[in-house]
């Protein structure tokens, strides 16, 4: 019987063969895991289960606003494609859709941003390529078909080995990386899943079993809690440190893990929630104006998820409405700024669901990971000579390279 129903309950009228394969691919990532003394997969084996309400966090990229500041991060965070698949790695994609102003000139008239996994998408292209399709119309507002997106007929697609259709699917619709993307421009266009590497399922469960174990570090004759960069040195993760959903994730769940304060050190079980789900829990619209107005409230529209579990964001007006996003202010008056759309998914906040036990247990000592100690002094994001601020360096040098010349901060997307 499969555990996770679809993600948001957005695809309840999907086969049995593709939940049943989704649930497969989650088994095999905890399995390849390991067993964790409090991150178990199914939540019905937690006792007295009770939703988590720490697990969110900002959507905006973290790393390039401390590489480079706020102004270049926001500039690079908006360059489409090239954006995503380097920066977008807080569970969040979006792109800007671009429309003809009066005289002719591109602008940017709606942000659409995603939350939801690729291999979701992915499970129901190899499993249920009819239901695929359908949702594929409904979102993009145009109909493919097999052949469109995957230079296969149906017939030829289900004759296919899975992984020879799971192969397809990434060089078709996911790409490599901001210098090789898919050779369909649709995920491209209508940000239908998350395509940036660090967005995945397996990375997301990946840092939740890491953080799940009581770390202790012990300095002469004393023990204590181990710190969160010490955590992330010890697990080779410390590319987490640095971002607002590694932090974040990591954080809570070692809290869980490791409970503070008490005299006997106490743990609580936790699981992700059915479904399995990385949602959007907050959009803060009530800080966007158009004009001395606070934008209307059909401007923003929810989608893909069942009720309190939207993945899937469009803000702004309809091609009818005179207004762009380009004079939508953050905050109104003198204290008013223009919006970009790494302002936007600033004023976003993402996380998975999280079933946590209702009451602690004491730790035994058998559970106890002990590591070493570490100088806080390590972790310092943002400084010049490391490795991931000289590759968002490189990636701003050949942005403002190929966007000489072109005044406006957004890049093209006329879909």
């Amino acid at each position: 019987m499969s555990v996770f129903k679809s993600p948001g309950l957005a695809d309840q009228g999907v086969n049995t063969a593709a939940l049943s394969a989704w649930n497969s691919s989650i088994q095999d990532i905890f399995d390849g895991c390991g067993v964790s003394p409090f991150l178990v997969m199914d939540p019905r084996d937690i006792e007295l289960g009770q939703p988590a309400r720490g697990f969110r966090w900002l959507a905006n990229p973290r790393e390039p606003r401390d590489c480079l500041g706020d102004e270049l991060a926001a500039r690079l965070s908006d360059q489409g494609w090239s954006s995503r698949a380097e920066l977008h790695n807080e569970y969040l994609e979006y792109t800007l859709v671009m429309r003809p102003d009066a005289s002719g000139r591109m602008r940017p008239k709606r942000f659409v941003a995603t939350t939801e996994f690729m291999e979701w998408w992915r499970t129901m292209a190899v499993f249920d390529l009819d239901h695929f399709l359908s949702v594929v119309a409904t979102v993009s507002g145009s109909f493919y078909s097999c052949e469109d997106l995957f230079e296969a007929s149906q017939s030829e697609w289900n004759l296919m080995e899975v992984s020879q259709r799971m192969a397809r699917f990434h060089k078709r619709l996911v790409g490599r990386n901001h210098v090789q993307p898919p050779e369909h421009p649709l995920n491209i266009q209508h940000v239908l899943f998350m395509a940036n590497k660090a967005n995945s399922l397996i990375d997301l469960i990946h840092t939740m079993h890491l953080s799940s174990f009581p770390y202790l570090v012990t300095s002469g004759e004393n023990r204590r809690r181990a710190r969160l960069g010490e955590v992330l040195d010890f697990a080779y993760r410390q590319d987490l440190y640095c971002q607002h959903a590694g932090t974040r994730l990591a954080k809570e769940t070692l809290d869980l893990a490791f409970g503070k304060g008490g005299a006997s050190p106490t743990g609580r079980a936790m699981a992700f929630s059915d479904p399995l789900v990385l949602y959007i829990q907050a959009f803060h619209e009530s800080d966007l104006f158009a004009g001395e107005n606070n934008v209307p409230l059909d401007w923003v529209r929810y989608a893909r998820g069942a009720p309190g579990m939207p993945m899937r964001l469009e803000f702004g007006p309809a091609d009818d409405d005179p207004w762009f996003l380009d004079e939508i202010t953050l905050g109104s008056g003198a204290s008013a700024r223009p919006v970009s759309g790494y302002t936007l998914a600033s004023l976003i906040e993402v996380g998975p669901l999280i079933t946590v036990a209702a009451k602690p247990r004491a730790i035994t000592r058998v559970e106890f990971v002990e590591i070493p100690d570490v100088d806080p002094a390590r972790f310092v994001c943002g400084l010049p000579e490391t490795q991931r601020c000289r590759q968002i360096s490189e990636f701003a040098d050949q942005c403002e390279a190929e966007a000489e010349g072109d005044s406006t901060p957004f890049r093209e997307n006329k879909n």
